[in-house]
């Protein structure tokens, strides 16, 4: 009886904590990858392949881009930069409904990392998600050769 009672337990914890798991359905688009996560900053290079040092430790500060269905967000130290644009095939295009907007606060911490955050390519762009590691890397290339590539972490939901 008592193994009984124990297989009972050990039955209803594992079904309990099967429900209590979040599941996420992985995106079936590049596009659906872009919306489903916040990209942090890894590293750059410019068009002459230099490391963009400014760029060091950018991610532990959070500064992030997140794309939605047709616009896109890049979050600074202490500013914003936002935009619209589309997919075309393996490119980031600008969608020409609405210029680039960003506020100008003064930043007295961050500011040269921010400038140079919102001075890598991001829009008019070649892309590609690589999706084996533990988490997604999203890498980005200008027509110049200029680089980015930035590490996907879940989106958290829109309020």
């Amino acid at each position: 009886m008592l193994a009984a009672a124990l297989a009972a337990c050990s039955l209803s914890s594992a079904t309990a904590s099967k429900r209590a798991a979040p599941t996420y359905s992985l995106p079936q688009t590049q596009a659906g990858w872009l919306r489903a996560f916040d990209w942090y900053p890894l590293e750059a290079t410019d068009a002459q392949g230099r490391r963009v040092r400014e760029l060091r430790g950018a991610r532990k500060r959070g500064l992030h881009v997140r794309f939605g269905d047709d616009s896109y967000r890049v979050k600074g130290a202490c500013n914003t930069l936002s935009g619209a644009y589309r997919v075309e095939g393996e490119r980031l295009v600008h969608d020409g409904r609405l210029d680039a907007v960003q506020t100008v606060a003064g930043c007295r911490h961050g500011a040269a990392m921010e400038r140079a955050f919102f001075a890598q390519p991001l829009i008019g762009t070649h892309f590609s998600i690589d999706a084996h590691g533990r988490a997604p890397v999203l890498r980005i290339t200008a027509d110049d050769g200029a680089r980015m590539q930035l590490i996907g972490l879940p989106a958290a939901p829109a309020r």
